[in-house]
């Protein structure tokens, strides 16, 4: 019998187990198991993410940080000479500096001979609107398209649709003109 802690699963009301730390590392990534489901620990269930959290960091007690450097009280505490409990002062270092992600960069303008292709050969299925980054309007496109053809109406009416934006369409979805 191994000295490791071991606890239960719990699913749906379903319990399984007894399952060591490694075990359950294993069924987490052999899919056995996820995030969803709770394990029994200290007389309580808690999900899985909750556990491995508890898990991987240890217990500390946050205390009002004095001007200066952070720094928190550890859960051990440390005797002083007259033999009464003292708490154990860590400080944390600094927080390294996270680079800041980039400006967002200036999207390229669409070319308007691209869109005029893609509306002559497949405007039908809306995909020049795509191209130009006009969402909304490609879907509603490919739908109109998919119905007329289950209707037995075929994609003409989205298609001449697509022939309109070709020659009417000047921007792209942020009113850029296209080149």
């Amino acid at each position: 019998m191994s000295d490791s802690p071991s606890y239960l699963i719990r699913w749906r009301g379903r319990q399984s187990g007894p399952c060591t730390v490694k075990e359950i590392n294993r069924k987490l990534d052999d899919h056995e198991i996820g995030m969803g489901h709770e394990i029994q620990y200290q007389d309580r269930w808690i999900s899985v993410e909750e556990f491995l959290r508890l898990q991987a960091a240890p217990i500390r007690v946050p205390v009002p940080a004095p001007p200066g450097p952070s720094a928190d009280i550890l859960a051990a505490p440390a005797r002083t000479g007259g033999g009464a409990l003292a708490p154990t002062v860590a400080a944390r270092p600094a927080a390294p500096a996270m680079p800041l992600p980039d400006a967002p960069t200036e999207r390229s303008p669409r070319r308007r001979l691209v869109f005029a292709v893609l509306a002559i050969l497949l405007g039908f299925l809306g995909v020049h609107n795509f191209y130009a980054r006009h969402w909304l309007t490609g879907v509603i496109q490919l739908l109109v398209s998919v119905a007329s053809f289950l209707l037995g109406f075929g994609v003409i009416a989205a298609w001449l649709w697509a022939m309109a934006e070709a020659v009417l369409v000047h921007q792209d979805v942020d009113e850029r003109e296209m080149i």
